[in-house]
C-alpha cells in the first residue's frame, strides 16, 4: 500500500518518503502476510500440560518527547462528551454508592461501549441501573476483573485499557470506578490486559519491540514495579487476547504465524528461567482450524476460542476433553469475537456459559450460551459498540431470559441517494463494519503482478476473496489497480513502474472486468501517479498515464459498460518538488495528452496535512484542493465530469516517529471532528465531488504492518480492533443521515 502523504509539504519538509520511518522507539522487521478471516466460531479444544519456558526482560524504551500523562493516581473526571447513541441517562460511578461485596443472588458483568461516547467501563447488576465506572473523554475498553473480586472483603481491582495518557495503557481501578492506577506507563501501546489467578500479575499485549508481542508485569502488593515488565514471546508476527490458565501456570493467546492465526500457550515458568522464552510457545490447534480469543474452562482442562474452519463456517463448538469429540452447540452467521468464559460456581459441573460479542444481529452486542445446551441469549440490545463481557468471579452467572438472537436487517448503507461514502479497508475479514457504519463502499486493492505473474496465467484468489467479503454485505466495490509484474516492465525495475506496453495493461484489466462484470461497480487505475514513487521513481510524465488510462478504460468498457473507471487518485504536491510534479500541472498535462472522456469521475486524494476541512492553505496542502483541481477541469471543458476522493484522512499523534506525517498529527478527538466536518462540507458545498472514501477503516489492526507504520496511525480502528472516537461519531452521523 502505498503511502498516503504527497511528497512535499512547504516550509516544513521537502522530500517523500517511502521506506520505513525512522523511529523514536526500537522496531522490528515484519514479514509481509497475507489476510484474511471472514467468518468466526467457538471452539473449545482439550489441552495437555505444557514443557518450563522462559522469557528474557523487555528493555525499557525512551520516553516519548512530550506526552501528557496522568499520575498512577489520577481520578477519572467525567467527560463533556456527546453521548450519541445513549437513550436514557447512565449513572456514573461518582453519584452511586460504593459496593464492592458481590451479591448472593445477583452476578456482575463489566462491559465496554462506546454508547457514551468515546468507550467506557460499564458495570451491570439484575434489578439496578447501568454504571458508567470511567466516563471520560478519552476511549476505555477491555475490562477485566480481579480474582479478588470473588471474596465479599476482597481489594476487588477491574484491570482496563485507556487512553487517557495520550497513549493506550493498562489500568486499574476500584470496583466503583475510584482509586485509578496507570500499571504500565509506557510509550508503546499496550492492551488487553488479563490478571493472574493469584491476582499478583497482569499479562498484555504491548507493542513496545514494534509488534504486538505478550508481557507480564508483577504487581507488587500495592506498589508497582513498572520496570519488571517481562517479554514473553519474540516474533515478527502479531500475538493477541491473553488468557491465564485457572492454576497461573500457563498463558493462551492468540497468534498470527505465517498468515493463519491460532491459540498458542506458553509456561508462564520460563520468566524465571535462564533460557528465556524466546521460541518456547506451541500451538495447540493446527489447519485447517484457525483461532483467536482463548478462554480456559474452569478445570483448565479446555480451550475455548473464537475460530473458523477452511470453509470459513461460523459457529459455537466445544471440543474435549479429548481432541477428537467436537459437538456443535451453535452455528452463528456474523463475526463473533471477546470470548469469555463464565463458570458457575453452583453447579456439578461447573460448565456454565461462554460469553460473546457478536455482530449476529447487525449490531455489536453481547451474547451468552450456555454450555448445557440452548440458543445464545443477547444481553445487550443498544446501537453503540459494545463488546468484551466480563462476569464478576464468585458469584453464579444466570441471565435473566431475554430475546432470542434474530437476525436483523442490515443497515441500508447509503448515506445519501447519488454520493458514494465508502472506507479503505486492509482486512477483508472486517468486511461488516462497513455496514455497522452504515455505508455503502469500500476500496480494496488488486496488485497486478499477484494476479498475472506470468502473461496469461490468472491467480484470482485476491480479488475473488475482496468479492465474497463484500457482496454477502451488499457493499459496493472500488477497486484500485497497480503493480506491474516482471515480465511487464523492465529488468531491475519497481513493481510501480508503468508497463512496456500498455497493450498487457489493458488486456489484463478486460481480463478482471469481465470476470467481475456486474460485481465491481468501479475501477481505479493505478495510484498517485504524479508521485515519482509510484511512477517507478521515474519522473512522473502524464501523457504516458494517460496513455495507460485510456487502455484501461477502453478495455473495461468493452467488457462492462456499466463499470465506472476512475483516474489514479492524484497526490496533494502544491507546485511539485523533485519527488513529485505538481498535481495541478500533472492535471494539465492529462488533459494536453488527450485524458478527456477517458475517465468517469477524476480520483483525488486531497489529505488536509492537519488542518481542519475548512481550512485553505496557501500551498493548495487542504482538502480544497479539490476546489482548484476543478477549476482545472472546467478550463478545459470537462465540467460534466465528476471528483472522486478516493483517499482522505488524518494522521494521529503518536509516540513513535513518523517523520513528516509527525508535523501534521491531530488528537484522536480532532480526528473525529474533521472526519464528521468532511462529509458534511463536501455536501452542502462541493455538489460535483460525488465520493468519499476515508483513509483508513484497519490498517491499524492488520497484522502485516509494524507498529511504526503510519498508516496504521490514519486507522479509525484501535490495534485492538476497537472503535476511535472518529468511528463511533461516522456511524452517529450515518445513523442520522439514514
Amino acid at each position: 500500500m502505498p503511502h498516503p502523504i504527497a511528497s512535499l509539504i512547504h516550509l516544513c519538509y521537502t522530500n517523500f518518503v517511502h521506506d520505513h520511518e525512522t523511529l523514536k522507539l526500537p522496531t522490528s522487521s515484519k514479514a509481509g502476510i497475507t489476510p484474511c478471516r471472514i467468518a468466526a466460531s467457538i471452539f473449545v479444544l482439550g489441552l495437555v500440560a505444557c514443557a518450563g519456558l522462559s522469557p528474557k526482560a523487555a528493555s525499557p524504551l525512551p520516553t516519548p518527547d512530550s506526552t501528557a500523562r496522568a499520575s498512577p493516581t489520577d481520578q477519572a473526571e467525567p467527560g463533556a462528551t456527546q453521548a450519541p447513541f445513549e437513550t436514557i441517562p447512565v449513572p456514573s460511578a461518582e453519584n452511586v454508592a460504593e459496593d464492592t461485596a458481590p451479591s448472593s443472588s445477583a452476578s456482575q458483568m463489566a462491559f465496554a461501549s462506546d454508547r457514551a461516547g468515546a468507550g467506557d467501563i460499564f458495570v451491570v447488576t439484575p434489578g439496578r441501573e447501568l454504571i458508567n465506572l470511567t466516563q471520560h473523554p478519552a476511549g476505555d475498553w477491555d475490562p477485566a476483573w480481579s480474582p479478588a473480586c470473588a471474596e465479599p472483603t476482597g481489594n476487588c481491582r477491574i484491570a482496563f485499557t485507556s487512553h487517557r495518557s495520550g497513549d493506550s495503557e493498562i489500568w486499574t481501578m476500584g470496583a466503583d470506578g475510584r482509586n485509578l492506577q496507570n500499571i504500565t506507563q509506557h510509550p508503546a501501546w499496550d492492551y488487553w490486559p488479563a490478571w493472574s489467578p493469584d491476582g499478583r500479575a497482569l499479562a498484555f499485549i504491548s507493542e513496545r519491540d514494534g509488534d504486538p508481542e505478550l508481557f507480564i508485569s508483577w504487581l507488587e502488593g500495592q506498589a508497582i514495579n513498572r520496570q519488571a515488565a517481562i517479554q514473553l514471546t519474540f516474533n515478527s508476527e502479531a500475538d493477541r487476547l491473553p488468557a491465564w490458565s485457572p492454576d497461573g501456570s500457563r498463558i493462551a493467546f492468540a497468534s498470527v504465524r505465517n498468515g493463519s492465526e491460532g491459540i498458542h500457550v506458553i509456561n508462564v515458568g520460563c520468566a524465571g528461567s535462564s533460557e528465556g522464552c524466546a521460541g518456547q510457545e506451541y500451538p495447540v490447534i493446527s489447519w485447517p482450524v484457525k483461532g483467536t480469543a482463548p478462554a480456559w474452562s474452569p478445570d483448565g482442562r479446555r480451550i475455548a476460542f473464537v475460530g473458523w474452519d477452511q470453509e470459513d463456517r461460523p459457529g459455537i463448538y466445544i471440543v474435549g476433553p479429548e481432541p477428537e469429540t467436537i459437538q456443535v452447540l451453535w452455528e452463528g452467521t456474523a463475526w463473533i469475537g471477546s470470548l469469555t468464559w463464565a463458570p458457575d460456581p453452583q453447579s456439578a459441573g461447573g460448565d456454565g456459559w461462554l460469553l460473546f460479542t457478536s455482530w449476529q444481529d447487525g449490531n455489536h452486542e453481547i451474547y451468552a450460551l450456555p454450555l448445557a445446551g440452548g440458543a445464545p441469549l443477547r444481553l445487550t440490545q443498544n446501537p453503540a459498540w459494545d463488546d468484551f463481557p466480563a462476569i464478576r468471579p464468585g458469584v453464579a452467572f444466570a441471565p435473566v431470559a431475554g430475546q432470542l438472537s434474530q437476525p436483523a436487517p442490515l443497515p441500508t448503507g447509503v448515506a445519501e441517494e447519488g454520493f458514494r461514502y465508502g472506507v479503505n479497508m486492509a482486512d477483508l475479514g472486517k468486511a461488516y463494519l462497513v455496514r455497522d457504519l452504515g455505508l455503502g463502499w469500500a476500496k480494496s486493492y488488486v496488485n497486478w503482478e499477484t494476479v498475472e505473474p506470468e502473461p496469461g496465467q490468472y491467480r484470482w484468489v485476491d480479488p475473488d476473496n475482496i468479492l465474497s467479503a463484500f457482496e454477502g454485505y451488499g457493499v459496493h466495490i472500488l477497486m484500485r489497480v497497480h503493480g506491474t509484474p516482471a515480465w511487464a516492465r523492465p529488468p531491475g525495475t519497481f513493481l510501480s513502474h508503468p508497463p512496456d506496453e500498455t497493450a498487457g495493461f489493458a488486456h489484463f484489466m478486460g481480463a478482471l472486468a469481465a470476470r467481475y462484470k456486474g460485481r465491481v461497480a468501479a475501477y481505479e487505475i493505478w495510484n498517485e501517479p504524479n508521485l515519482n514513487y509510484e511512477w517507478g521513481y521515474l519522473e512522473p510524465d502524464p501523457a504516458e498515464y494517460t496513455a495507460l488510462l485510456k487502455a484501461a478504460y477502453q478495455a473495461v468498457k468493452a467488457v462492462d459498460s456499466d463499470a465506472l473507471v476512475i483516474s489514479g487518485g492524484l497526490a496533494t504536491t502544491g507546485d511539485g518538488s523533485s519527488t513529485a510534479m505538481g498535481d495541478l500541472a500533472f492535471l494539465q498535462g492529462m488533459y494536453d495528452a488527450g485524458a478527456g472522456g477517458y475517465f468517469d469521475a477524476l480520483g483525488s486524494h486531497p489529505y488536509a496535512f492537519g488542518h481542519d476541512p475548512d481550512y485553505q492553505d496557501p500551498w493548495g496542502l487542504s482538502l480544497s484542493r479539490v476546489e482548484q483541481q476543478r477549476e482545472v477541469m472546467i478550463a478545459n471543458g470537462d465540467a460534466q465530469t465528476p471528483v472522486w476522493i478516493t483517499e482522505a484522512g488524518w494522521v494521529l499523534h503518536t509516540s513513535w516517529n513518523l517523520v513528516e506525517h509527525e508535523a501534521v498529527a491531530v488528537d484522536e478527538a480532532q480526528q473525529a471532528t474533521y472526519m464528521v466536518r468532511a462529509y458534511q462540507k463536501i455536501r452542502a458545498e462541493w455538489p460535483w465531488v460525488q465520493a468519499l472514501f476515508l483513509f483508513n477503516l484497519d490498517f491499524s489492526s492488520a497484522p502485516w504492518y509494524p507498529a511504526a507504520e503510519p498508516m496504521r496511525w490514519y486507522s479509525i480502528l484501535n490495534p485492538d480492533r476497537t472503535p476511535r472516537p472518529a468511528y463511533t461519531d461516522i456511524k452517529w452521523q450515518m445513523t442520522n443521515i439514514n
